[in-house]
């Protein structure tokens, strides 16, 4: 690239990488390290509740993948080697450009490990906490969000849901937000009361919080949680999380008890106000008052877009002609 010549700009963000102000995790593989045989560690991504994440370079593919390896200290848990291998499953049942793709499985040293794409990030985490006040642009937000939303159209047509939105969750391959992490992904079973709380707080749903049955709209809250930080720097309960997280004791989910979140516009005025009410009616307490599922979630963000940010090219219809056949 010249000096003085802009990054490259294909999706959501500059495709430059972003450091990560995360501290160093313990990997107990060593660079060098072979995994199965023919994976060789060349890198320590993350370290996750129940797993570890490496970058590895197959022999025998003659490419890199990032390596999900079952935590040493989590061996034997069979909820866990379960978790794993549900995700595995989803992976490959749902198939979309804004879902990491699992290419194999295997199992080393009596641990089970997903091979997934290898995605150079950085996560979304990661850009807005390198961004002033932490927000993204009013576009750049919308973007992620139907980049996202996307993905999760895809998820629900299968039967899935993600139930883990934030951005950690979301790595940047050319600038496209792709969703990871899918270990807390469940099967869509309507009036089912899940077994335990799955989520990250400040991102689930009342029905979530209180553990109850989930359906679709669950993750339409989620994605408006994620819009939500994404635009104001902010969670939707900033002020409450911030003070359980100081006094270091739990404390009841604040949306549990129906509360509704300040409206964006009160902490970024130029946030449009068609915009905040698509944001508020994701985060409505009852499910019957969000968008019912992600379809008209995406058609109200998509007219959020104007030229030349836009998702597509305006004024430009298809064509597909038979070609003659040898």
């Amino acid at each position: 690239m010249k000096r003085g010549t802009p990054p490259r700009r294909l999706g959501l963000l500059d495709s430059r990488p972003v450091p990560s102000r995360r501290g160093r995790e313990s990997f107990p593989y060593a660079l060098g390290y072979r995994i199965s045989g023919d994976l060789t560690v060349t890198g320590h991504l993350a370290v996750g509740r129940t797993s570890h994440l490496y970058q590895v370079w197959s022999a025998r593919d003659w490419c890199a993948f990032t390596c999900k390896i079952l935590a040493p200290d989590h061996q034997g848990v069979r909820a866990d080697v379960a978790a794993l291998r549900r995700e595995a499953r989803i992976l490959r049942a749902v198939g979309h450009p804004n879902i990491v793709h699992c290419y194999g499985v295997g199992e080393h040293e009596r641990l089970p490990f997903l091979l997934l794409e290898y995605l150079e990030g950085p996560t979304l985490f990661d850009v807005i906490e390198t961004r002033p006040h932490r927000r993204l642009d009013i576009s750049d937000a919308v973007r992620a969000a139907i980049h996202l939303g996307a993905a999760l159209y895809q998820l629900h047509r299968r039967g899935f849901l993600h139930l883990d939105l934030k951005p950690a969750n979301l790595l940047l391959r050319d600038g496209v937000p792709v969703l990871i992490d899918l270990d807390t992904a469940r099967r869509i079973h309507p009036g089912v009361r899940p077994s335990r709380r799955l989520g990250t707080a400040p991102y689930m749903a009342p029905e979530q919080a209180r553990r109850e049955p989930l359906g679709p709209c669950a993750d339409v809250y989620g994605l408006g949680a994620l819009l939500y930080e994404l635009l104001t720097g902010r969670w939707a309960f900033e002020d409450v999380y911030a003070e359980a997280m100081a006094d270091g004791r739990p404390r009841q989910f604040p949306q549990a008890d129906a509360e509704i979140p300040p409206p964006p516009r009160r902490f970024r005025e130029e946030i449009p106000e068609s915009l905040e009410r698509t944001v508020m009616t994701c985060l409505a307490a009852e499910p019957a008052d969000r968008f019912p599922s992600m379809h008209p979630l995406l058609l109200a963000l998509a007219g959020e877009l104007e030229e030349p940010v836009s998702l597509w090219p305006a004024g430009v219809r298809a064509e597909r002609r038979n070609q003659p056949r040898d």
